[in-house]
């Protein structure tokens, strides 16, 4: 993993989801942690943080 904690990518993660969730629903959330195999941040493998960091920064960034 970089030099990014684990703790700053869940943040991240989580920051990411809540705007997503807010604008267009906890359904993609929720469809983005099942393809790791995660409920949530805190399950997902350390080493898909940063995969799953980048898909939400990214559908998050498609809103604006």
């Amino acid at each position: 993993m970089s030099s990014i904690s684990k703790q700053d990518y869940i943040n991240s993660i989580e920051e990411s989801a809540s705007i997503i969730s807010s604008e267009i629903g906890p359904e993609v959330i929720d469809s983005v942690f099942q393809r790791y195999g995660a409920h949530g941040a805190e399950d997902l493998d350390p080493a898909d943080l940063p995969d799953v960091f980048s898909e939400l920064y990214a559908i998050e960034a498609d809103l604006r």
